[in-house]
């Protein structure tokens, strides 16, 4: 799969993990960390990767560039804010550290869409998910913005911004299962995958 021009991508592994007891980026799927399985994947996409974290003594042996907040407000929309500050491209792709399954077709659909929109969001079960989407530098000063008003929550920020959301309907040639949206939160979550498999 060939790499993609002009964009970046990024794990956001930068969470308090406060409902599993280990680091969610660590946790093996089929023997391998998802972190190793996600940089796997972004590797044969994007010419620029990098982790956004507050633990680069954890991640440092993965040879990529890390990056830490800028504000002292913590959460995704700090994450993305800390990192659009840093690409070298003018969009990056973000997903959490906790996804293992990302399909890489679907990050070419959301890729690409015209650089005009300031996000590229899917939804999956008729909720936009804002942790496994493409956001553009342009925003910075909103962002900035917003987080020092106190507005953390993506979905608001997301309806300040112009915003494309991919229906699910057009994700299904790339993932048709949703298998993308799986995320780890949980013991349980964990649990359940295992059983699927």
């Amino acid at each position: 799969m060939s790499c993609l021009e002009n964009i970046s991508g990024v794990i956001l592994a930068g969470g308090e993990n406060k409902r599993f007891p280990s680091l969610k980026a660590f946790i093996e799927i089929d023997g391998e960390a998802i972190i190793d399985r996600s940089l796997r994947l972004l590797s044969g996409l994007f010419d620029e990767i990098l982790i956004s974290t507050n633990q680069p003594d954890v991640y440092f042996s993965k040879c990529e560039v890390l990056i830490g907040d800028v504000l002292t407000e913590r959460g995704p929309a700090t994450g993305i804010l800390s990192c659009l500050l840093s690409i070298r491209n003018d969009r990056a792709f973000f997903m959490a550290c906790d996804m293992p399954f990302v399909n890489p077709e679907l990050i070419q659909v959301l890729a690409s869409y015209s650089e005009d929109y300031d996000a590229v969001v899917p939804c999956h079960m008729g909720r936009p998910e804002p942790l496994i989407a493409v956001y553009h530098k342009r925003i910075i000063p909103m962002l900035r913005k917003s987080i020092g008003d106190g507005v953390k929550s993506l979905a608001t920020i997301l309806n300040n911004i112009k915003t494309k959301y991919v229906e699910e309907e057009q994700l299904r040639r790339a993932d048709a299962k949703g298998r993308s949206f799986i995320n780890i939160n949980t013991p349980e979550d964990l649990i359940n995958i295992d059983n699927r498999h």
